[in-house]
């Protein structure tokens, strides 16, 4: 996808928000990822921009703009989705984004709110989930199991 538009003006605004400092722990605990993939950006500033994206009617422009070059764009990208109040288009957008989840903190951040009220339909996405042979989806479906029905 074409670099223009929303996603310009959000790397532009996550470069802004960057901490050097952050930036090199982050690398320090993400060693999967490249240096290079990392911008530094603390996970509350996140938090509080994708609250501010989410409300955009152009967002699906940077959530259909897969995979993402930063790791801050795919913990944004986990926040937004976490926004989303219906069940059905939720799931739908965690089962495109999943496939590109490529670290355990962006796997551990996405968790939607929407899915608290409709365990019965999210029982069985779980149980598929946690077949799949890629690790962050079955991690991702081991921890909705463990949030939504460990008691």
């Amino acid at each position: 996808m074409e670099d223009n538009g929303i996603i310009a003006e959000i790397r532009q605004t996550l470069f802004s928000m960057k901490a050097s400092e952050y930036k090199e722990l982050q690398a320090k605990i993400l060693p999967a990822l490249e240096p290079d993939a990392i911008i530094g950006v603390r996970t509350p500033q996140l938090r509080k921009y994708a609250k501010q994206l989410s409300k955009d009617s152009t967002i699906t422009r940077f959530l259909d703009d897969l995979p993402h070059k930063y790791f801050e764009e795919d913990q944004l990208h986990a926040f937004i989705i976490s926004e989303i109040k219906d069940y059905t288009p939720c799931v739908c957008e965690v089962n495109r984004f999943l496939p590109h989840v490529n670290n355990w903190a962006t796997c551990d951040q996405l968790s939607p709110k929407v899915f608290k009220k409709n365990k019965t339909e999210l029982l069985k996405r779980i149980k598929a989930w946690i077949k799949s042979p890629k690790t962050y989806i079955k991690r991702f479906g081991i921890g909705m199991l463990m949030q939504y029905f460990l008691t």
